[in-house]
């Protein structure tokens, strides 16, 4: 996701400099030495901000970064740190780490209600995105389409709360794809169960597939939307998708997706666009044209320095859209 954003600024004409703040190593991983390596990895952090003198820090989730990392680079430097958080802060995040930040973007509408209403005023609402070089629809070869598409699929990692989702549609021609569903105690969900699915092959299963579920976490999306609504959209998959509040506002029920409130409604969904196999294509074209036109990378990336520009100045170039900078 960092490098995603890198590249997008990249394009855009600004500075950009990544730091990995969380490395998957022995270190990290180990209790013992975790702390303290954290440690180290800020102080570098320290370092480069201070060497380099970005004007806008952006940290993505950024569990790590400290309140205290901020205000030390922020005594020395005339720089902004912003956080895009890609999950629900509630639970994530002490309210003294979001409200460190001079902006703090989350994509979930209850979570900035939440937040706005014990006194934090440093937040801005954003949804998730679609990255059209990396989510859009393919041909597969008929080898392919007979290897990861299904009449219904489901792209994403096995947990008790989705098998449960899982095994009340085990009576309909479901692929699930992900770490885990081949270690289910449940056979009927190892009979259907496939590996982990990235790049090519994801997008297979998408272009291949007749419907595409998608269910949210139970507790990471209260009423926002998740990352995986616009990467459907972006591929043109038909997704059949748990109503959201925040949905509405995105993707068009009945036009741009298919959405459901309850079992039964999923169950009638399905039903009706496995008999109408068109439809179903439509919908996901449907989809399709509006991610391009509203929801890519690009378009979250200027609505971030937009309302940076609102709140602070001095980012606006003459056109009105945010001037090339310096960006960690």
């Amino acid at each position: 996701m960092g490098m995603d954003f890198a590249d997008e600024l990249l394009a855009l004409g600004h500075e950009v400099r990544t730091f990995e703040y969380r490395r998957n190593n022995p270190l990290y991983k180990n209790r013992g030495t975790k702390s303290a390596y954290q440690g180290w990895i800020l102080r570098r952090l320290e370092r480069v901000c201070l060497a380099w003198r970005p004007s806008l820090v952006l940290v993505i989730k950024g569990g790590p970064i400290t309140p205290a990392l901020i205000r030390r680079v922020k005594t020395r430097l005339d720089a902004l740190f912003l956080n895009f958080f890609p999950d629900n802060p509630l639970w994530m995040m002490p309210f003294e780490a979001i409200e460190a930040y001079d902006v703090f973007f989350t994509k979930e509408r209850y979570a900035l209600q939440s937040l706005q209403q014990v006194g934090l005023k440093n937040l801005h609402y954003l949804p998730m995105y679609c990255v059209p070089a990396a989510h859009h629809p393919v041909a597969p070869t008929d080898p392919e389409a007979r290897r990861w598409g299904a009449p219904v699929s489901f792209v994403g990692n096995r947990y008790a709360y989705r098998e449960r989702f899982v095994r009340e549609l085990l009576d309909y021609p479901l692929k699930v794809w992900g770490h885990g569903w081949s270690a289910s105690h449940d056979s009927r969900i190892r009979g259907c169960a496939g590996p982990p699915v990235w790049g090519h092959e994801k997008l297979c299963v998408y272009s291949a597939s007749t419907l595409s579920l998608n269910h949210h976490h139970p507790m990471n999306d209260i009423n926002g939307v998740n990352t995986r609504a616009f990467e459907l959209a972006a591929a043109g998959a038909c997704q059949v998708v748990d109503l959201k509040d925040d949905l509405r506002d995105l993707l068009k029920p009945g036009e741009e997706i298919v959405a459901y409130r309850d079992l039964g409604e999923l169950r009638r969904q399905l039903d009706f666009y496995l008999a109408h196999p068109d439809e179903a294509r439509a919908i996901g074209a449907n989809a399709r044209r509006r991610a391009l036109a509203e929801h890519t990378l690009r378009h979250r990336i200027e609505e971030m320095l937009a309302a940076v520009n609102d709140r602070f100045g001095g980012f606006a170039g003459p056109s009105g859209a945010a001037a090339p900078g310096r960006h960690p």
